[in-house]
């Protein structure tokens, strides 16, 4: 009984965590919204860290998203976001903290208990100054 509860309160937080990370993404349906997002994330360069020591740049500080499904209903893993999205949410949180670039640390599948599939994506948010 414990443990049922244990996996529901790891899914309901997982599920929040998600829905509060992607939540000006495409998931919006006032076109407004989802233009603002989409130009912002257009502004968010990728880089390697190398690449990054050419530029006058200011760390930010580490940006993550997740995705955890636990339902293996055919119907639900239809509607598992692809790792573009993921991406693109983390280009969206390098934005909102007035960023422009961003070094990815890993993107892809990983093994977690609760979640049938479990998705995570990180990197690093910098602004680089290119008024030099």
């Amino acid at each position: 009984m414990k443990h049922t509860f244990f996996a529901a309160s790891i899914s309901a937080l997982l599920s929040a965590l998600l829905l509060s990370g992607c939540s000006n993404l495409s998931l919006r349906t006032n076109a407004g919204e989802i233009a603002i997002g989409n130009a912002t994330v257009k502004d968010v360069n990728t880089y390697t860290l190398s690449e990054m020591s050419n530029f006058r740049a200011r760390f930010l500080g580490d940006v993550t998203t997740s995705y955890c499904e636990t339902s293996l209903n055919p119907d639900t893993l239809n509607d598992i976001p692809s790792l573009s999205s993921l991406t693109q949410s983390l280009k969206l949180q390098v934005a909102q903290r007035g960023g422009n670039a961003i070094v990815m640390k890993q993107c892809g599948k990983v093994s977690y208990p609760v979640c049938s599939v479990y998705l995570e994506c990180n990197g690093e948010a910098y602004v680089i100054d290119r008024g030099f």
